[in-house]
């Protein structure tokens, strides 16, 4: 259970990272038309996967035919949990937004006057 706590953590920690690193990528989004973000996400992952060797598998006993292919699985699983956080958030943020005054004022009727 622990395993899955310090992957969790890791897992929202690669998502603050990715937001903090994706602010300067901006200027990127104009020239390609895809988004960068998933992409990003998994390569922090890896990344960190390799930078720690944290290797989920042997830790949950499931063996794996070789150590490169468990720790760079580690590292996918570990940008796949960023998405889940990322996707998490953008679904609170849009309730705050609905829930809040922003979506009452966007939806509020004008008060049209008769002219004539």
């Amino acid at each position: 259970m622990y395993v899955f706590g310090i992957a969790i953590l890791f897992g929202l920690g690669i998502m603050c990272v990715a937001r903090w690193v994706d602010r300067p990528l901006q200027q990127l989004r104009d020239l390609v038309p895809l988004s960068l973000y998933p992409v990003l996400e998994v390569a922090l992952g890896v990344s960190l996967a390799w930078a720690v060797n944290f290797n989920l598998w042997a830790l949950w006993g499931i063996p794996m035919r070789a150590d490169w292919v468990a720790v760079t699985l580690t590292g996918v699983a570990l940008g796949g949990i960023a998405q889940f956080f990322t996707a998490v958030l953008a679904m609170f943020s849009g309730l705050g937004r609905k829930l809040n005054d922003q979506a009452e004022t966007i939806e509020r009727p004008t008060k049209l006057e008769r002219v004539a």
